[in-house]
């Protein structure tokens, strides 16, 4: 065919190309033009102006607000600054990052530690050294197990090692609730989150043996029920057998004896003239004679 020729195919396939062109060229100012006609829909967000530590209650300076697309404004921020204004941090927050509900203490929460303890917890402190404060790895926000360990009075034997508490968060170490470090510290106490519960066993169990760290992931959530360790099972000897129940077998009642009755005396008179006697004869044999005159 003769448009097969190539002076008729070179202007077609320019003319094509144009034509092609100007379609794509078409559709995209279209769209920009939509796009510009589009409202896209925000409201204010109270955000961190600077970088906010834990326990820091929030002041004017340290906040402002945001226009964020409707559709991104997360549900627990804020958008008004007095709504935020007091309260304490209980996360870190960047610059730019919303405040949320869920990083903020209890109203009324003061700052520093007591604004970091959660509703219905307890700051219990623990003395430690290196040895049982796991090297200084332990720092603020790390997870421990709390291990006590007993020894009877007087009952060497007796010394027993048990884990007592799980998971419980570390909320400062000596008086640092600083996050921000990733170097091991040394330190002589360690403050615990625990309920009440927990505190009466802590009080104890720091007061009748010792206590002792271990350092847990804090992605590792497993609550585990262990038996405990005895010193005796290292040196040898045989643990006593648990007292059985104690059995007591009825006591057969006492036969009833029945006492024999004792036999009447019998009494003969017997009359020799003027002369009259009664003769008792004893249930034993015996017998007695009492005479008297008529």
């Amino acid at each position: 065919m003769f448009l097969f020729k190539p002076k008729f195919m070179i202007p077609l396939a320019l003319i094509s190309g144009l034509l092609a062109s100007y379609g794509v060229f078409s559709y995209l100012k279209k769209e920009q033009q939509q796009m510009k006609t589009m409202q896209i829909i925000t409201r204010p967000v109270v955000v961190a102006a600077l970088p906010i530590p834990l326990g820091t209650p929030l002041k004017a300076e340290d906040l402002q607000v945001k226009q964020w697309p409707e559709d991104l404004a997360p549900d627990s921020s804020y958008q008004d600054l007095n709504a935020v204004i007091g309260r304490v941090m209980k996360t870190e927050v960047i610059a730019g990052e919303p405040i949320l509900s869920t990083k903020l203490a209890p109203t009324g929460s003061g700052g520093g530690v007591p604004g970091l303890i959660p509703a219905g917890m307890r700051a219990f402190t623990v003395a430690v050294n290196v040895v049982s404060g796991v090297g200084g790895f332990i720092l603020p926000g790390t997870r421990v197990d709390v291990l006590a360990t007993v020894s009877p009075s007087g009952m060497k034997n007796g010394t027993t090692t048990k884990t007592i508490l799980q998971n419980v968060e570390v909320l400062a170490v000596d008086q640092t609730f600083n996050k921000n470090s990733e170097e091991p510290l040394v330190v002589k106490s360690v403050t615990l989150v625990v309920s009440p519960d927990e505190a009466e066993k802590l009080a104890l169990a720091s007061n009748e043996g010792k206590l002792q760290l271990v350092l847990r992931n804090g992605a590792d959530l497993e609550m585990r029920i262990t038996d405990g360790v005895k010193i005796s099972q290292f040196n040898g000897q045989a643990e006593p057998p648990p007292p059985g129940p104690r059995v007591i077998l009825p006591q057969p009642a006492p036969e009833k004896v029945e006492e024999e009755e004792e036999a009447p005396t019998r009494v003969v008179e017997v009359l020799r003239a003027n002369v009259r006697s009664e003769i008792a004869f004893e249930p034993n044999g015996t017998a007695k004679k009492k005479s008297s005159k008529q």
